[in-house]
C-alpha cells in the first residue's frame, strides 16, 4: 500500500483517498477509533505514507506521531499532518516529530496530489527506488 489516511472525518477521507486513488496510489483508510487501532492497522498494511488529520478525538495527530516515533518498527515512516490550525508554535512542535509535510485545510485536490508526488520523487531519489505507482 503506498497511502495509509487516518481521519475521523469519513467525508475527508472519502475526499483524499478518491483524489489520490485517481493520481494512481493504493490508499487505505482507518477511522481512528482508539490509538491502538490506528497503530494496528499501519503495521498491518505498511504504507509508505500515512496521511493524518491533526485533531481528532479518539487519537489526535500528535499522539499518532508520537507513538510511530516510539515504535521501532514504525519510527521512520514518514507523516503528512492535514489540519485548520494555523498556529506557528503547532507546526514547529509537530515538526519536532519529523514530518514529511504540515498541510493546511481546507485542501485543494490538486495541491494534495502535488504535496504526494513530490514526496514520492523525493523519497525515489533518496532510496533509488520507491513505491510502485502509477501516478
Amino acid at each position: 500500500m503506498d497511502i495509509l489516511i487516518v481521519d475521523d472525518s469519513s467525508y475527508i477521507r472519502a475526499f483524499v483517498r478518491i483524489h489520490l486513488q485517481e493520481a494512481g496510489y493504493e490508499v487505505g483508510e482507518v477511522a481512528p477509533e482508539s490509538l491502538y487501532d490506528v497503530l494496528a492497522a499501519i503495521h498491518a498494511s505498511r504504507p509508505a505514507l500515512v496521511i493524518t488529520d491533526y485533531e481528532m478525538p479518539a487519537c489526535n495527530g500528535e499522539s499518532l506521531l508520537r507513538a510511530l516515533r516510539e515504535d521501532p518498527a514504525l519510527r521512520d515512516l514518514p507523516v503528512i499532518v492535514l489540519s485548520a490550525h494555523r498556529e506557528a508554535e503547532l507546526v514547529a512542535r509537530l515538526s519536532r516529530w519529523n514530518l514529511a509535510a504540515y498541510v493546511l485545510k481546507p485542501i485543494r485536490p490538486e495541491d494534495l496530489v502535488e504535496k504526494v508526488r513530490k514526496f514520492f520523487a523525493s523519497a525515489k531519489a533518496r532510496q533509488g527506488s520507491g513505491p510502485g505507482t502509477s501516478g
